[in-house]
């Protein structure tokens, strides 16, 4: 029923409300997402839940390698399009897009070799994640072609503009044997005249305006994959971890176990904004949050005062501890992480008690891999 028809309900039709799981309910607080232990019931919105069954959990762990792909990222990959654009916005407005494709030398021959490595030192890699707009969707699918089917792929794929559409910029999830699924960006980024000197742009973007970014971000859906009985997990895309309306009430509705932000950001520290956000999705309604973006970003971010800290491409927090920095070495290409499963009891607002089957993803070890080759030009 949930993936035919995106809803639990059998009487009432989706477009009027959606009765689907519920995975976390809420223990800070009375709502109405504090009524009920399994299900959840969903006003219809502009985002669209889709549900997928996935059994990629056997156990009661499992690990991430995360490619914080490109190493190098250019200035001239952002670009002004503004002249591609309607007419109807004032001067100070502009319009900008990322060009995906420029680092792509040996990306498809790296991230198998990083794989295997893993592998190696881990004995086992259940999935291979890649940040917001890492690559374009030839590399993707050239990727999934490279990597074995009982690892999923979660990676940002990002297209230029053309004079007959606007850019794209997408999150595609592949779990074998599901078909791929594609999840569009629900917000654009907005770069303000601190975020174009913060990152070095002004060569190409002038501060003097602000920028949105030129990309189609209709048609939106959130996809929750079930990877087992007790885990779901559910992938966001840099701004819509920020913006609450509207994709932020859903992800609270259904209370996803893991959620992934896949960034275009600077460094991953506390202190930034990818912090303050996973940790409201960790207090209400319990979510695991791993923010993940790329080296490159964060290499060419500038920040106004303090060290640079460019190294921390990650960020996790939990309902259990404050946010974790995830750094990777210097000479290191990816970071693999092992997360494990934490069981607790959630209790309803009347008192009944869900035997302690919640599940939270707990982060259980952190692992630096690099290319055993070591012939790739950094």
């Amino acid at each position: 029923m949930l993936e035919n028809q995106g809803t639990l309900c059998w009487e009432i039709d989706s477009s009027r409300l959606m009765v689907l799981p519920r995975m976390h309910t809420p223990q800070n607080g009375l709502t109405d997402r504090s009524l009920s232990l399994y299900l959840s019931l969903c006003d219809p919105c502009e985002v669209a839940p889709k549900w997928y069954l996935a059994p990629f959990i056997q156990g009661e762990s499992f690990n991430l390698l995360m490619v914080p792909w490109p190493s190098e990222l250019l200035v001239s990959q952002f670009r002004d399009v503004t002249a591609l654009a309607p007419d109807q916005l004032p001067e100070s407005f502009g319009f900008f897009n990322y060009d995906a494709s420029v680092p792509g030398e040996g990306l498809v021959e790296l991230i198998p070799a990083l794989f295997n490595e893993a592998e190696r030192k881990l004995g086992r890699v259940d999935g291979v994640l890649l940040p917001e707009l890492a690559i374009t969707e030839s590399q993707f699918r050239s990727l999934r072609a490279r990597l074995p089917v009982k690892c999923f792929l979660v990676s940002g794929v990002g297209a230029g503009p053309t004079a007959s559409r606007r850019g794209t910029n997408e999150v595609r999830l592949s779990f074998p044997p599901l078909q791929e699924v594609i999840q569009k960006k629900h917000h654009p980024w907005k770069l303000d005249k601190a975020q174009v000197i913060q990152y070095g742009l002004g060569g190409v973007l002038t501060p003097s305006r602000e920028w949105w970014e030129y990309g189609d971000f209709s048609d939106r859906q959130l996809s929750f994959i079930s990877m087992s009985a007790d885990l779901v997990l559910s992938v966001l895309i840099c701004e819509d971890l920020a913006r609450p309306d509207p994709v932020a009430n859903l992800v609270r509705t259904v209370g996803p176990n893991l959620v992934i932000a896949l960034l275009m950001d600077g460094p991953q520290i506390r202190e930034r904004w990818a912090s303050r956000y996973a940790t409201v999705l960790a207090d209400d309604p319990g979510c695991s949050v791993l923010c993940l973006t790329s080296i490159g970003m964060s290499e060419i971010s500038r920040p106004q005062s303090g060290p640079r800290r460019s190294r921390v491409v990650a960020m996790w927090k939990d309902a259990f501890s404050g946010a974790t920095e995830i750094e990777l070495p210097d000479g290191y290409d990816a970071v693999a992480v092992s997360l494990s499963i934490r069981y607790r009891e959630e209790y309803a607002a009347d008192g009944r008690g869900d035997d302690g089957n919640a599940a939270f993803p707990i982060l259980s070890g952190v692992h630096p891999i690099r290319d055993p080759k070591a012939t790739r030009q950094r």
